[in-house]
């Protein structure tokens, strides 16, 4: 009897060594994502907080200097700046905002990226909490430059700020003049040749642009603004264009056609022809595709350059 307790004894002894030393083997396991040179979360950089810096550190020495005995509501004292002092302030703030749409453009195409990972299984609920938390810093970011703006011109839309800065990095990109350039009269002179001159901008409608070469005229829609035409929808962002057509809800994909080429579209239900024409600017077919959804046709058409289109097809001769 002795024997068979003593027995029993071992084995349980040898099932808690083993356990333990399988619980120590995974926790000295290597991170796949880690063996992958990926953090265990989304890094928490993304925000230009050089800029966001460099425009409070300017913000607090016009306050000192003009504003020092301000008593009014919230930061209000900005609307009434000198001419100077406020220009120099809008361009401190559209450096920031700059900066932001960039890293919103960076944060978008991870997100998709790893999306894609979360739902196959390949990074954990952690990391891809990470993602959705950096989204959330950086909307809180654009809400504050919103708060900004309206504070610096009351009277003017502040949203306008934000597609202003999108419109700058789709044409030029997201290199702008430092703090210390921005002081230069010429640097700023500069950067207001490429700014698009959009009343929505606080205080920089055509008035306010200095004499001289003056930029072009606003090109095409905003990112993410839908636009509906004869037949059809389409929006854009930096990268591609998409078209949205609307079909039977009984439609089936051996139904639709849909021709893809570098400077043309066609679409078409069995014998319709829905959507035909030259478009405005190419594409790249080989990076275009089309998915049928209940009633909608979507076409995802990737742009030949990363630049904003202003229209979908050409007009007509």
């Amino acid at each position: 009897m002795a024997v068979f307790v003593i027995g029993i004894l071992v084995l349980l002894l040898v099932i808690l060594v083993a356990a333990a030393a399988a619980s120590f083997l995974a926790l000295r396991r290597p991170d796949p994502l880690h063996e992958l040179g990926v953090s265990s979360t989304y890094p928490r950089d993304s925000l230009p907080e050089d800029k966001i810096s460099a425009y409070c550190e300017f913000k607090e020495q016009l306050r000192s200097q003009y504003a020092k005995d301000y008593k009014g509501e919230a930061d209000l004292w900005m609307s009434s700046l000198p001419s100077d002092a406020k220009d120099m302030l809008k361009y401190r703030l559209m450096q920031r905002a700059i900066g932001d749409m960039a890293a919103l453009q960076k944060i978008d195409a991870d997100a998709r990226g790893y999306w894609r990972l979360f739902s196959k299984g390949f990074i954990t609920k952690k990391f891809w909490d990470s993602v959705m938390a950096a989204e959330r810093e950086l909307s809180q970011e654009l809400e504050n430059v919103r708060g900004e703006a309206s504070n610096v011109e009351p009277g003017q839309d502040p949203q306008g700020i934000i597609s202003e800065a999108m419109q700058f990095i789709l044409r030029f990109g997201s290199k702008v003049p430092s703090p210390s350039e921005l002081a230069s009269a010429d640097a700023m002179a500069e950067l207001k040749k490429k700014l698009p001159g959009q009343a929505g901008f606080p205080g920089m409608g055509p008035g306010a642009m200095p004499p001289g070469p003056r930029p072009s005229a606003p090109v095409g829609p905003p990112p993410g603004q839908e636009v509906i035409s004869d037949g059809y929808s389409w929006k854009q962002d930096a990268d591609d264009v998409e078209v949205s057509v609307s079909v039977p809800n009984n439609a089936v994909k051996k139904d639709i056609k849909v021709l893809i080429q570098a400077r043309s579209l066609k679409i078409g239900h069995c014998d319709s022809v829905l959507v035909e024409g030259t478009l405005a600017h190419p594409c790249r077919p080989e990076g275009s595709t089309w998915t049928l959804s209940r009633g909608h046709v979507v076409v995802s058409l990737e742009k030949a350059e990363a630049k904003p289109w202003q229209q979908l097809l050409a007009a007509k001769s």
